[in-house]
């Protein structure tokens, strides 16, 4: 059983007779990238914020590394480091200045974490450009140097790649992926661009108008959203077993309503057909089927209408 670095009862945050996020369960196990995913305004900050300290609940309970209630979430909280929003940096000073500042403030002993931290997420570089003079990908970077300063064990992010260009999500995402297996680092990671957390999450809370909609690991969402290729024949024990002798086919289901799933040669649907043809079984039907993770989170939260 998977030990979890962070656990919601029923958490719920209201603002007057805005509901911003309904009675929610949520738990993260340790060393995993948590991925949640929803569009904006879901409720994704709303959850963190609360996590963090930042916001607090209406109702329910945080765990924390085992810990509940204020004092002991507060203590518990110097583990967690979290980027939600945009950071605030001075604009006139440079990365090791901003981050020096906030060294002093925090009570974090020893310079040399300044210069480390720069190495950890590629600003070393950066010189004496000023803060105002970054491109976002820098500011996100050196936004997550700030949240690694105190050497966390669980880290929050919320949108970090929003606004990036190719080329900085994909530095993102390795910086993130090498904090990860590298440092043991428990991550919680919030986005809309799905096709991203796809790379990254190894699992996910789908979220959607407040509600949590469902938790599931990047296996078991892989298997739902595995492609293959639909069969609809006349006789599904004659068909099976041509796949087998003909094309060496071990990857398939039979399904009731003379139906197989095949999960091989989903590129080559013609030699599939013109075989089971050949060999005299009926073909009513093929179709490649499957979804992405776009797919699936507009099939969980009703339609297409609501993720637009």
């Amino acid at each position: 059983m998977k030990e979890n670095v962070l656990v919601t009862r029923g958490l719920t945050k209201r603002y007057g007779h805005f509901v911003a996020l309904q009675p929610t369960d949520f738990a993260v196990p340790k060393r995993q990238i948590y991925g949640l995913v929803g569009k904006n305004g879901a409720g994704k900050t709303t959850l963190l914020r609360m996590i963090s300290g930042q916001t607090t609940p209406t109702m329910g309970e945080i765990e924390l590394f085992g810990q509940t209630g204020e004092a002991a979430l507060n203590k518990a909280r110097r583990r967690t480091g979290a980027m939600i929003e945009a950071p605030s940096f001075f604009p006139y000073l440079t990365a090791d200045q901003n981050l020096e500042y906030y060294r002093i403030q925090r009570g974090v002993a020893g310079k040399e974490c300044v210069r480390e931290l720069l190495e950890e997420v590629g600003l070393t570089e950066a010189g004496k450009k000023k803060f105002k003079d970054f491109s976002l990908g820098m500011k996100q970077r050196l936004g997550l140097a700030l949240a690694l300063m105190n050497h966390p064990d669980l880290l929050l992010l919320d949108e970090p790649v929003n606004g990036l260009d190719p080329m900085g999500i994909v530095e993102f995402r390795n910086l993130i992926l090498r904090l990860n297996k590298e440092k043991n680092i428990t991550i919680v990671i919030s986005s809309h661009i799905l096709s991203e957390m796809a790379n990254l999450a190894t699992c996910y809370g789908f979220i959607d108008h407040g509600v949590m909609l469902e938790q599931v690991s990047a296996l078991e969402l892989n298997a739902r959203c595995r492609r293959y290729m639909e069969l609809r024949v006349d006789n599904v024990e004659k068909a099976a077993a041509i796949l087998e002798q003909k094309l060496a086919c071990t990857e398939y289901e039979v399904l009731p309503g003379q139906m197989i799933h095949l999960y091989q040669y989903l590129e080559e649907p013609s030699r599939v057909s013109t075989l089971l043809i050949e060999e005299g079984v009926q073909l009513s039907s093929l179709e490649i089927k499957g979804a992405n993770l776009e797919d699936y989170f507009v099939q969980l939260v009703g339609g297409e209408s609501r993720y637009a």
